[in-house]
């Protein structure tokens, strides 16, 4: 089922080094954290690393193989197409979290397109194998009810600021949440990313990045936005 994103991106790594690598990615992940040796070998067994260059499309619309992605490493973005042709962002992933879809994940395939943003590597698993996986170790459950909560709970800031805030306020908020999720002060975006994950003309944030700037707010250089300690 998942062989049709596979063909899509790089070929799997089949060595044993990278299967060794493969086993320590997945090790690192919050949702396999307390598996045994032996329940990780089934995890890994039911999982497909693939990497998938800058600027390539994992999924598009319309494709129905249901799959669940983890990302563990670089960074992937999920957008949709607006009815007046402008690109809607609704997700960026970062490394270590999941995306596809299935209804635990928050995401869908249906309308959306997932694309790499930088270099990227993916864990692949079909629906079908993680649902086995679920029902045998139900932390796994627990851990993806709780990745689902979250995922909500994102979506639900969005739509309030979206309705609640003015152009300058969604601005800050958008960069405040890139740097929790890129854990740096410095946030590595242009300002055509941020319009799309806003919904909004690159002019608008060009202008309202200005505005922030001259406040004392960030300080913009090439490809970066700083946000000064105030």
């Amino acid at each position: 089922m998942i062989r049709r994103f596979i063909g899509k991106l790089t070929p799997e790594v089949r060595n044993d080094e990278n299967a060794v690598r493969k086993f320590g990615l997945l090790r690192a992940s919050d949702l396999f954290s307390d598996l045994s040796e032996e329940e990780m070998g089934d995890v890994e067994r039911m999982t497909v690393m693939t990497s998938c260059e800058r600027g390539r499309l994992v999924y598009t619309p319309g494709e129905t193989a249901e799959a669940l992605f983890l990302l563990k490493k670089g960074k992937v973005r999920i957008y949709r197409i607006t009815p007046e042709g402008k690109k809607l962002v609704t997700a960026v992933i970062a490394p270590g979290t999941l995306f596809g879809n299935m209804e635990f994940t928050g995401t869908t395939l249906s309308e959306s397109f997932a694309e790499a943003q930088e270099d990227s590597l993916i864990c692949v698993m079909s629906r079908h194998d993680i649902e086995q996986l679920v029902m045998r170790y139900p932390s796994i459950g627990l851990r993806l009810m709780g990745h689902l909560s979250q995922r909500m709970k994102e979506l639900e800031e969005r739509l309030e600021e979206g309705l609640l805030r003015d152009m300058t306020a969604r601005v800050a908020a958008a960069l405040l949440r890139l740097a929790e999720s890129q854990k740096t002060s410095e946030i590595k975006t242009t300002h055509q990313d941020l319009a799309d994950s806003l919904g909004t003309y690159r002019e608008t944030v060009t202008n309202t990045l200005g505005q922030l700037q001259s406040e004392g707010a960030v300080s913009l250089e090439r490809g970066r936005v700083v946000i000064k300690d105030t």
